[in-house]
C-alpha cells in the first residue's frame, strides 16, 4: 500500500472527545472522591456505557479529556483494557490531562492547542449515555457541510414529551429550525419565570418554513466540523455548548459559521447525567432495558422484584421492606431495614431497623441501628452515621469542611455540607433540584404478588394523604400517552411498554386505581383519531387489539373493571366530537372480550346522569344487557 493511501485512511478515522469533568457541584459531596465518570449507574462506572455506546455507534477513537481524579480514571481504563472490555476491541481511548482547565470550554480550547484532531468529530458532554448510531449521523453532518461551508455543528435532539421522566426541567428548550433543520432559534428555559419567549422576527421573514419545537430533550451529542475548536480559541467568553451555539446564532454574520440539529425518536435514545434527577431517570432506563444494547451488569443476585437490583456480594438479612432501589456490591444490610427509592453504593454496611428513603448513601459508609436518612439527603464516601442519627434534607461528607458550625457536626465522620451562597433555610430547595422526584411514599410496606401487575389490596392500604399531588396524575399520563403512541407506531412489544408504565408508576406515585384509570383512558385517548371517517371502526378495533396484552394485564378484578368504564365515561365526556357509534363500538367490545362483565356494567349504569349526553349514548347497550338478563333469568 502507497503512503497516500495509508494517509487517506489515516485521516478516515472517526473521532469522538469525551469531557469527563462537569465543572459544577452538582454531585457533591459524592463527587469529591468520585469522579462523574466512575459513578456507578446500576452497578457499572458511567463511562463504560459511554464508550460502549461510542463503540458500538462505529467510532474508532476516542480522546478522554480529564482535569480532576485523572489517576483513579487512568486505572479504571487500563484495568478495562486488561479485562478484555468489549470497546478495546474496535475502539483506541486515548487520555488526555488539563488540570488547568475551569470549564467545558477551556478543555475545548486546550484541545485546539494540541492539533490532535483531523476533521469531523463527535463531542460529548459528561455523563454522556446513549445507542444511537452515530456514523449515519456522521454521514448526514457531513452532506450539510458540502452544501453550507459554514457549518460548525450538528446538535443531537431526542423527541420527549413535555412530563416524561427523563426531560429534565433545568434544561427544557425550545428550538427554531427550517427545513434544512438549520437552528435559527435556541433557547433553553431551565429554571426561567418568564412566561413568554421572543423570537427574532426575521427568522420568520428570512424563511419559508420555520418549526417550533419544544418536545426535543438535548441527548448532549454533538457533531462537529474542524472550525468549532478555533470558534472556541477565538471566543473566550464561549464556556459552554450552549454560549457557543447562542453565540454562533447572534453574531452568525460576524462568524460566519451556522449550527444545524438531528431529530432522533423510536427506539433512539441519548442523555446525559448532568443531576441526580437525570441520574435516577437513566438508571430506571437502564433497569427496563429501554437503552438496549445498552444495559447493566447480570449477576446471580440480581434481583427485579419491587425494582430492586444488587451487585455482587450482597447480604441482605430481610428484604421485605426493601423496594425501588439499588444496591451496590458488597453491601451489607441488617434485620428489618427499610429502603425505598434510593441508591446505596459499594461496601457500605447498614445495621438493623434503619430507614433510607429518597435518598443517595455513597461508597463505604456505615450506618448504625435506628437511623434514618431520608427526604433527599446525599451521604458521601465513608461517612459514619451514628445510632438513632436522623438526616433529612442534607448532604453529609466524611471530613470537616471550613466554618463548620457545632449544629453541622453530625459525629465524628459526619459533617453537614453546606454549599457556597446556600442559607440553611434553602437546603430543600437545593435538593429538590438536585434530586430527582422520587415521592413513592415511605410507609408503603405491601408485596406485590406479581411484577408487572397491581392489584387492588394495594391500593386500599394506602390513605389519602399518601395520594400524589394533581400534576403527577397529569404527568403520568402524559407519560403514558407517550409511551403507548411511540409502543403502537414503532410496533414495540407490550411487555416493553408494561415495564415502561410501571416505572412511571414509581416515579408519579400514582396509585393503582389511577393506573388503571389513566391506561385505559390513554389508549381510548388515541383512538380519537379514528372516531370518524367511513373506516373508523376497523381502525379503532386494531388499536384496542394490539393493545390487549396490556388490558389483559391491568384488568384482573371487578375494581380494574369500573376503572376501565369510568375512562370511557371520562373521554366521552370532555370530547363532544365523540358520536353514539364510537361509544356504543367501545363499550360493545369490552364486554365481548370478557374485559368487563355484565354485573360491572350494569352497576355502574345506576351512578351515570340520566339526563346528560353520555347517558343517552350509553343506554341502548345498557337496555340490551338488562333486556337478555331478564330473558335468561326467565329460562
Amino acid at each position: 500500500m502507497s503512503m497516500k493511501s495509508k494517509e487517506v485512511l489515516k485521516d478516515d478515522v472517526v473521532q469522538a472527545v469525551v469531557i469527563a469533568d462537569t465543572f459544577g457541584d452538582e454531585f457533591l459531596p459524592i463527587s469529591s472522591d468520585i469522579p462523574l465518570s466512575l459513578l456507578p449507574l446500576v452497578n457499572k462506572p458511567l463511562i463504560d456505557y459511554t464508550l460502549e455506546f461510542l463503540s458500538l455507534g462505529g467510532i474508532e477513537e476516542t480522546f478522554l479529556f480529564c482535569c480532576s481524579h485523572v489517576d483513579a480514571i487512568r486505572a479504571h481504563i487500563n484495568q478495562s483494557i486488561k479485562d478484555g472490555s468489549f470497546w478495546n476491541l474496535t475502539m483506541k481511548v486515548t487520555i488526555i490531562v488539563s488540570e488547568s482547565c475551569h470549564s467545558f470550554g477551556d478543555c475545548l480550547r486546550d484541545l485546539d492547542r494540541k492539533g490532535i484532531l483531523r476533521g469531523n468529530f463527535v463531542l460529548l458532554e459528561p455523563g454522556t449515555v446513549s445507542n444511537i448510531k452515530l456514523l449515519p449521523v456522521i454521514k448526514k453532518h457531513n452532506e450539510v457541510t458540502n452544501k453550507d461551508k459554514g457549518a460548525a455543528m450538528t446538535l443531537v435532539f431526542q423527541e420527549a414529551g413535555i412530563g416524561q421522566m427523563g426531560r429534565d426541567p433545568t434544561e427544557e428548550v425550545v428550538v427554531a429550525v427550517n427545513n434544512n433543520r438549520r437552528v435559527l432559534f435556541h433557547r433553553k428555559l431551565g429554571q426561567s419565570r418568564e412566561r413568554k419567549i421572543e423570537f427574532p422576527l426575521e427568522i420568520f421573514l428570512d424563511n419559508s418554513c420555520v418549526s417550533l419545537r419544544h418536545n426535543l430533550k438535548d441527548t448532549h451529542i454533538a457533531i462537529c466540523s474542524p472550525s468549532v475548536l478555533p470558534l472556541f480559541s477565538d471566543n473566550f467568553d464561549f464556556q459552554t455548548k450552549d454560549d457557543f451555539v447562542r453565540g454562533l446564532l447572534i453574531n452568525e454574520e460576524i462568524l460566519g459559521s451556522t449550527v444545524y440539529c438531528h431529530i432522533v425518536k423510536g427506539n433512539n435514545y441519548g442523555s446525559a447525567t448532568t443531576s441526580w434527577r437525570m441520574y435516577q431517570s437513566i438508571s430506571r432506563e437502564l433497569q427496563c432495558k429501554w437503552i438496549y444494547p445498552l444495559q447493566p451488569p447480570t449477576t446471580k443476585n440480581h434481583i427485579l422484584k419491587k425494582g430492586v437490583v444488587t451487585g455482587e456480594g450482597v447480604s441482605i438479612k430481610d428484604q421485605k421492606k426493601i423496594a425501588n432501589s439499588i444496591i451496590g456490591d458488597n453491601v451489607k444490610i441488617g434485620e428489618n431495614v427499610q429502603i425505598t427509592e434510593s441508591f446505596v453504593f459499594a461496601n457500605t454496611s447498614i445495621d438493623d431497623n434503619v430507614v433510607i428513603t429518597h435518598s443517595i448513601v455513597g461508597p463505604n459508609c456505615q450506618i448504625k441501628s435506628k437511623s434514618k436518612i431520608t427526604l433527599g439527603s446525599i451521604i458521601g464516601k465513608g461517612v459514619v452515621v451514628e445510632k438513632e442519627g436522623f438526616i433529612e434534607n442534607s448532604l453529609v461528607q466524611a471530613t470537616e469542611p471550613e466554618d463548620c458550625d457545632d449544629k453541622d457536626k453530625l459525629g465524628k465522620k459526619a459533617f453537614r455540607l453546606k454549599l457556597e451562597g446556600d442559607d440553611d433555610d434553602d437546603v430543600a430547595t437545593i435538593l429538590t433540584r438536585k434530586f430527582s422526584r422520587l415521592r413513592i411514599d415511605d410507609s408503603q410496606e405491601q408485596e406485590e404478588s406479581d411484577d408487572d401487575a397491581f392489584t387492588d389490596s394495594e391500593d386500599e392500604e394506602l390513605s389519602h394523604t399518601q395520594s400524589p399531588p394533581p400534576d403527577d396524575t397529569k404527568l403520568f399520563f402524559t407519560e403514558v400517552i407517550d409511551s403507548l403512541t411511540r409502543g403502537f407506531e414503532d410496533e414495540l412489544r407490550c411487555e416493553h411498554l408494561i415495564l415502561e408504565i410501571n416505572s412511571s408508576r414509581y416515579a408519579y406515585n400514582v396509585t393503582v386505581k389511577e393506573v388503571n384509570f389513566n391506561v385505559i383512558k390513554a389508549i381510548l385517548h388515541m383512538s380519537l383519531r379514528f372516531s370518524s371517517g367511513p373506516q373508523f371502526l376497523p381502525h379503532f378495533a386494531r388499536l384496542l387489539s394490539y393493545f390487549a396484552p396490556i388490558l389483559k394485564n391491568y384488568l384482573r378484578n371487578e375494581g380494574a373493571m369500573l376503572d376501565t368504564l369510568q375512562a370511557l365515561e371520562d373521554v366521552a365526556i370532555s370530547n363532544e366530537d365523540v358520536n353514539e357509534k364510537w361509544v356504543k363500538f367501545a363499550l360493545q367490545w369490552f364486554y365481548d372480550k370478557d374485559y368487563v362483565t355484565e354485573d360491572v356494567i350494569l352497576e355502574w349504569a345506576k351512578s351515570l346522569d340520566d339526563k346528560c349526553r353520555f347517558y343517552a349514548q350509553v343506554s341502548p347497550f345498557i337496555k340490551w344487557l338488562e333486556e337478555a338478563e331478564e330473558a335468561s333469568s326467565s329460562d
